[in-house]
């Protein structure tokens, strides 16, 4: 099992949950994830689906269990760090084989394991805006007339200051999509297809032993840059033209991510005064980064920045958001905001501003220290032009 995180570690997380399960009265924390949405799981078990989904039954007193597909057993063998796993047929994957011949569990039988027996009273779920309905339906239906709580916050509260372990692999994990944004810069040309360079991410990310991609990576080109969530294509790069690269990796399950504009000869000059609006504007969001101040506060430095610049009518969403399993996770930070922002916190600086021509992105991963932040890459937050 190659794992980074102790499984000590893992332990004292499902002590901390139940030390909240038993403080609400509640009896069964049942914690979802997906392939696409697997953080929890990973946070609690070490283990990230694949064409099923999964979830994480941790009770109120007592060992947790793993609840997977019908088809993952040897899998999750391998990674999981909770020993008792269920196969449970409503975690299939999406094309619902049926598994006639396969002698399956049901959640009866895995809450009447984690709780030995005693009868559920109240459920928390945990990923209830991703929920599948037929997992949703099997809770219900096995727990007969126990009360379904919300209880998104939790996981939220539990993962939101990190551990010196998972700083670490953060920042091991920066130091990899460095090396894959020089990678990248060092080998675009014009007349290349945007998928031909995310190319060259992708080989750096995996030479340096990464296992996956944050995100598919975006090398976006020419009118295409104004898309803050997009993937590469068949466009083809062309000098003197706006380019976004964004992207990250995955070390040990830890997310990085790293935003630069740039061009390959010359910037347009609209171009190039917004890349100055985006550094100063990063620039500003990091200086503000302490702990003690108000998140709404840093929005309004924020703020104060792009009015005072005529640049708000670029502004999509707020300049922060959490990062650690997830490159995007909790907190956001917006104007309505009403968190303190603490020690060990992790966020991505996130600086998106675009218009209907053009659009850039400047992220750099950062951890809220005694000092403020300290920022995981720091490296080209410049206006890069690619001479070639």
């Amino acid at each position: 099992m190659d794992n980074k995180i102790s499984i000590s570690e893992y332990k004292e997380r499902i002590k901390k949950i139940q030390n909240t399960l038993n403080q609400r009265n509640i009896d069964v924390l049942v914690v979802f994830g997906t392939d696409c949405e697997p953080q929890n799981l990973i946070y609690l078990s070490n283990y990230w689906p694949q064409f099923e989904t999964a979830a994480v039954i941790v009770p109120k007193d007592g060992k947790p269990a793993l609840v997977i597909g019908p088809e993952s057993e040897t899998f999750a063998k391998e990674f999981s760090t909770i020993e008792k796993i269920f196969r449970i047929i409503e975690h299939r994957e999406s094309s619902e084989p049926n598994y006639p011949n396969e002698n399956l569990d049901t959640y009866s039988e895995a809450f009447d394991y984690v709780l030995n027996g005693s009868k559920v009273k109240r459920v928390g779920i945990s990923g209830i805006s991703i929920i599948a309905l037929p997992v949703y339906e099997a809770i219900v239906n096995s727990s007969k007339s126990a009360e379904i709580i919300k209880s998104d916050d939790i996981m939220i509260n539990l993962r939101m200051k990190k551990s010196k372990n998972e700083i670490e692999l953060m920042k091991q994990s920066s130091k990899i999509t460095s090396k894959a944004f020089e990678a990248a810069k060092n080998n675009i040309k014009p007349g290349m297809e945007e998928v031909e360079v995310a190319g060259f991410i992708a080989a750096e990310i995996f030479k340096n032993k990464a296992e996956n991609f944050t995100f598919a990576p975006y090398v976006l080109s020419g009118h295409r840059t104004n898309q803050a969530i997009s993937r590469s294509s068949h466009k083809v790069i062309l000098e003197n033209e706006p380019i976004q690269l964004s992207f990250g990796c995955r070390y040990h399950n830890y997310s990085s991510s790293i935003g630069r504009p740039l061009s390959i000869g010359k910037m347009p000059k609209k171009y190039k005064e917004l890349v100055k609006i985006g550094i100063g504007v990063q620039e500003k969001v990091i200086s503000s980064l302490k702990p003690g101040i108000e998140a709404k506060e840093v929005f309004s430095k924020y703020w104060d920045f792009l009015i005072d610049k005529g640049y708000s009518n670029y502004f999509l969403y707020g300049p922060c958001h959490g990062t650690g399993v997830m490159e995007c996770e909790h907190p956001f930070l917006e104007s309505d905001s009403d968190y303190i922002l603490e020690e060990d916190m992790t966020f991505q600086v996130d600086i998106f501003l675009g218009d209907n021509e053009f659009g850039l992105r400047f992220e750099d991963g950062a951890l809220i220290t005694s000092k403020g932040a300290d920022v995981f890459n720091n490296i080209y937050r410049e206006v890069i032009e690619i001479q070639h």
